[in-house]
């Protein structure tokens, strides 16, 4: 999770949210929630690390959003030279307390401006991430700050879902169930602004309830291609996951590879 640019990371906005809010709240369960046995993500971990690999083509990478390293500490494990960037010191203390976190160059700032000088001939956002950047302006600072760190062979891979144009307003669903309780998900979705605001709710026996606030600004595939060619960056591919199967019409999520070479984009 990054904040917004232009944003002191500890000033919160009308609702109370901060941009270390989500990272902050969840880095002691994320790993829980979102790791390689979960099916958040759009494939498995292995064949994630294998395609980051095959993009770096053995260059220094720059993961934004590293979290507590779940796609950088096995990536560097590869060999390559890995860096990743953070606003939440609390994601960035899980990351540390794992073996082979020493493989990680790591720094916690902003995803969108704070990013090491690079040349790096990958950047790379998984599971949503960039869609944490919660305005436009922010969305389009990381665009172009990305492009100025890219190599001339560089590319800048985005892992996101595809918005449900269905879907608008409120919803309420269960995450899961334990012995001593459940985890429920509140949002709330304005499809105008093309934002979701929500809380992940634990409720355990003897306990006071639990909020694990989030917030995201989504965009759809297409969109994000304008924006990105806004800030020097174009579309070389997209694929369905990381197994690179046809991304079509009907895929729920997309990986899209962008290069600031504009007579190789399609």
């Amino acid at each position: 999770m990054t904040p917004p640019a232009g944003r002191d990371d500890t000033t919160p906005d009308a609702s109370g949210y901060t941009t270390r809010s989500y990272g902050d709240a969840f880095a002691e369960v994320y790993d829980d929630w979102y790791g390689p046995s979960t099916t958040v993500a759009s494939s498995d971990l292995p064949t994630t690390i294998s395609a980051l690999a095959g993009l770096a083509n053995g260059g220094p990478v720059l993961e934004l959003g590293v979290g507590t390293g779940r796609v950088s500490i096995p990536l560097a494990a590869t060999g390559l030279a890995v860096h990743g960037v953070d606003s939440s010191q609390k994601m960035l203390d899980q990351l540390r307390a794992k073996p082979g976190h020493e493989r990680v160059t790591t720094s916690c700032g902003d995803m969108a401006t704070d990013l090491p000088p690079g040349p790096f001939s990958l950047v790379f956002v998984a599971i949503n991430t960039f869609f944490n950047l919660t305005t436009l302006e922010a969305q389009r600072q990381c665009l172009r700050t990305v492009a100025d760190r890219l190599s001339p062979d560089g590319v800048f891979v985005i892992e996101a879902f595809v918005p449900d144009s269905s879907f608008a307003g409120h919803d309420l669903t269960l995450r899961s169930v334990q012995s001593d309780g459940v985890t429920l998900m509140a949002s709330l979705n304005d499809p105008v602004q093309q934002t979701v605001v929500g809380h992940m709710i634990e409720l355990r026996d003897g306990m006071l309830p639990r909020l694990k606030p989030w917030r995201v600004r989504y965009a759809s595939p297409d969109q994000l291609d304008v924006q990105a060619a806004s800030c020097g960056l174009h579309r070389l591919e997209r694929w369905a996951d990381w197994s690179r199967r046809p991304f079509t019409d009907s895929s729920s999520h997309h990986v899209s590879v962008y290069t600031s070479r504009t007579f190789r984009a399609l």
